[in-house]
């Protein structure tokens, strides 16, 4: 399984519409999986959906399903997981795709996978088991930590989004008109009041399994006499090995387990997870519990057991009788356990989690994207045997213009491209003006061409394959929208009716690029800039301020006419308080552990040696010393380990960070553009400023017209923070001059979007 599949994700494309239900606990879409695939294909109908299923990790697998996992797999943008899954664990999740487990059980009871590592049944030391799940949906904020634990992932994969098979406990109408329809099934009548007896199997494992029979059903039936009735439902691995019901004993093997809980009065188990869903309905739990001392010694739980006890904890069969006749709720522990376990479940677990964790952006838009792990793409500055170098280019530009010549004599379509190799996966500012396009113009077809040059001779030749792909679409094109350097923009002559448009990704004119530093240090080689033509023929530049359009200009050869001013569509983005606020939410959802502090995001620029210029452990811990938090964020093409005691901030990007940010400190980054717009001091760290001169410089002046600080040292660093030297003003002050945005008139305006796609529109006229 391994090796083909490895082959494939390198060869195959990356299908986002199509999404991979996996299960070896049993077969079709049951539980979890039936509530999110119904969701999904409401909210998406033309997704692809596939599902693998067999009924236990002992069943043998189907010869087709043998040959056609690994290309599933290798092509499926949205993995989806209910339980262990073995054969997916030595697989990498390719950059991309998503790993989504939606657990089978709500809260957090008997300790899982890598809490009982090294124990009889637990996974070995050290195991590959559960760590490449990207997703993790749970029940409540207070399990999270659990679940990281559990699977052995970071506590930011997890999140409190609820459980998808509990949405139905809270349509009330929907539990009344099951419950009366179950009891209808199982001869229950309406005056009778309905026991139901649901334990967990015992043994290390689904292969394991055993049932519990410590308790005579028959005889508690008897005992408990007219005006109850019992039903006993065995978990599905112990159901084999379970003895015969007596005849006055329900059945409740064939019937929903949501269902069968719904139609229950009293519920009696002992380590199963159900208790959290019966939980919600508010009725009595008995916790049978014989073997208690045992079982707690050689599995153990995520809590004292105490914790989990929302009434009578019974250990003597005897007992149960005088237990079940008597049993109540206990308001006050109710109240606690629904609190510590079930605070993100409200009917809307499944809405939430194929909206965050399932779906992309689903505007008509044709995506190909082929992403790569951070840190892993080489920046494209080349030195050395430049002259064979230079003539590889002359023969680039020959062999595509060759192929682009008789393209250009297709139909050109009402459609709009975007192309980028700048970003791992497609940027906002590309989601947000499609989206206003579409508004605008239902007509346009908007395809994007997002992938990043990769490292190796092979991969290379793959993205030629690529460049191909892009000629076929720029030649039929009204409208060619790039975001950095493209060859096929800039390479080749193109109909005069294509419009091709300059979105640069970062805002502002901070430090020098493109043509404005060509020889330099930082710079590409002035030859082989030439051979491949960079930056030649755009037809619009885009820039966020007119102090800006002189840089613009410079940097990338264009007439100053030729250059609008015309801020990114990020900025909507930035500028809508409801936007910030859903970012905030987010944020603070999977990283509790900011709210309530006064959190500084650090967020060195990009170097081509990879490096980062200050120490960043010792800043963390000299700002946590003045009371704040720092938040370390890293250009995409940089990577670094800096250990637990620097908090990287997850996933999140640096402008999703600044959503949290109470001040932002940087070298060089332009990321101080998005900082000024909203508002944030911002302090800048420049401990080698005057070698960064010498092999960068400025457009604008650094000593002068920055909006904080410019300190060397972390020392003056935390010195002028404790101080407050920069302030919020400066920060606004910096915005309206280098970032003039047009006036937002209502939160969810997207006026920077729209002047765009205005833009654009105008051109195919």
């Amino acid at each position: 399984m391994a090796v083909p599949y490895r082959i494939l994700r390198r060869v195959l494309r990356l299908r986002r519409d199509r999404f991979l239900f996996l299960s070896d606990s049993h077969l079709g879409f049951e539980g979890n999986m039936r509530f999110v695939r119904d969701e999904l294909l409401l909210r998406m109908p033309g997704a692809e959906v596939v599902g693998v299923f067999k009924p236990s990790l002992n069943a043998p697998r189907p010869l087709r399903d043998v040959l056609r996992l690994p290309w599933l797999l290798a092509t499926s943008g949205t993995i989806v997981v209910d339980d262990f899954y073995p054969i997916i664990y030595p697989l990498p999740i390719r950059r991309g795709a998503r790993l989504v487990q939606i657990w089978h059980a709500a809260g957090a009871f008997k300790q899982v996978g890598h809490s009982r590592a090294g124990l009889p049944g637990g996974p070995v030391p050290g195991s590959d088991i559960h760590r490449n799940y990207t997703h993790v949906p749970v029940s409540s904020e207070s399990v999270r930590k659990d679940y990281a634990e559990a699977f052995g992932i970071d506590v930011a994969r997890v999140q409190a989004l609820g459980v998808p098979r509990t949405d139905v406990f809270f349509d009330t109408d929907y539990v009344e008109r099951t419950r009366r329809r179950v009891r209808s099934e199982l001869g229950v009548s309406e005056d009778e009041r309905l026991v139901l007896y649901a334990p967990t199997f015992r043994g290390n494992g689904q292969l394991s399994a055993r049932s519990e029979g410590s308790a005579d059903w028959g005889a508690i039936a008897d005992s408990l006499g007219a005006g109850f009735r019992v039903a006993v439902r065995q978990h599905p691995f112990a159901a084999a090995s379970a003895p015969p019901l007596p005849p006055h004993v329900l059945d409740g093997s064939t019937a929903d387990m949501n269902d069968l809980l719904m139609a229950t009065d009293v519920l009696v188990t002992d380590y199963s997870s159900s208790i959290f869903e019966f939980a919600l309905l508010r009725r009595p739990i008995v916790l049978f519990v014989p073997d208690l001392t045992e079982y707690a010694g050689s599995r153990s739980f995520y809590r004292p057991f105490s914790a989990y006890a929302t009434g009578p904890v019974v250990e003597d069969p005897s007992e149960l009788v005088d237990a079940l006749r008597d049993a109540t709720v206990d308001p006050a522990a109710l109240t606690a356990f629904l609190e510590e376990f079930c605070g993100a479940l409200d009917g809307r677990s499944t809405q939430r989690i194929v909206d965050r964790m399932l779906l992309s952006d689903s505007t008509r838009v044709d995506v190909d994207e082929e992403t790569v792990a951070p840190g892993s793409v080489e920046p494209t500055r080349v030195d050395g045997l430049m002259g064979l170098r230079v003539l590889a280019a002359h023969l680039t530009r020959i062999a595509l213009s060759a192929v682009y010549a008789p393209l250009k004599l297709l139909p050109v379509q009402r459609k709009v491209v975007m192309i980028s190799r700048e970003h791992p996966t497609v940027p906002d500012d590309f989601t947000d003006l499609a989206a206003s396009l579409i508004r605008q113009d239902p007509d346009v077809r908007v395809v994007m061409l997002v992938r990043m040059v990769p490292p190796g001779v092979i991969r290379k030749i793959r993205y030629a394959a690529h460049l191909l792909h892009q000629l076929y679409h720029v030649a039929t094109a009204r409208v060619v929208v790039v975001d950095t350097y493209a060859i096929v923009a800039s390479v080749l002559r193109h109909r005069d009716e294509l419009t091709v448009i300059q979105m640069w990704h970062a805002l502002g004119a901070f430090k020098k690029f493109g043509l404005s530093i060509l020889g330099r240090e930082e710079g590409r080689d002035q030859r082989l800039a030439r051979a491949m033509r960079m930056h030649a023929g755009y037809d619009i530049v885009l820039t966020s301020g007119e102090d800006c359009r002189p840089a613009f200009a410079e940097a990338f050869g264009a007439p100053l006419e030729r250059v609008r001013v015309a801020p990114l569509p990020r900025v909507d983005r930035l500028r809508d308080p409801e936007a910030r606020a859903r970012t905030r939410e987010r944020i603070l959802e999977a990283l509790p552990h900011l709210a309530g502090r006064r959190i500084a995001v650090f967020a060195p620029t990009f170097r081509l040696d990879g490096t980062v210029a200050v120490d960043v452990r010792a800043l963390s811990d000299a700002l946590e010393a003045v009371g704040i938090h720092t938040v370390v964020k890293l250009h995409p093409l940089m990577h670094a380990d800096f250990g637990p005691e620097v908090d990287t901030g997850g996933g999140f990007s640096t402008q999703e960070m600044l959503a949290i940010a109470d001040l932002f400190i940087t070298d060089y980054s332009s990321a101080l553009y998005e900082a000024a717009v909203l508002d944030i001091p911002t302090y800048f760290l420049a401990p080698d400023l005057e070698t960064y001169l010498e092999s960068r410089d400025f457009y604008l002046d650094y000593r002068r017209d920055l909006p904080g600080p410019i300190v060397r040292t972390v020392d003056e660093l935390t010195t002028a923070v404790a101080a407050d030297a920069a302030s919020t003003e400066d920060a606004r002050r910096f915005a309206d001059r280098w970032v003039q945005a047009p006036v937002h008139s209502a939160a969810g305006a997207t006026p920077c979007a729209d002047a765009i796609a205005t833009m654009v529109l105008e051109t195919m006229r």
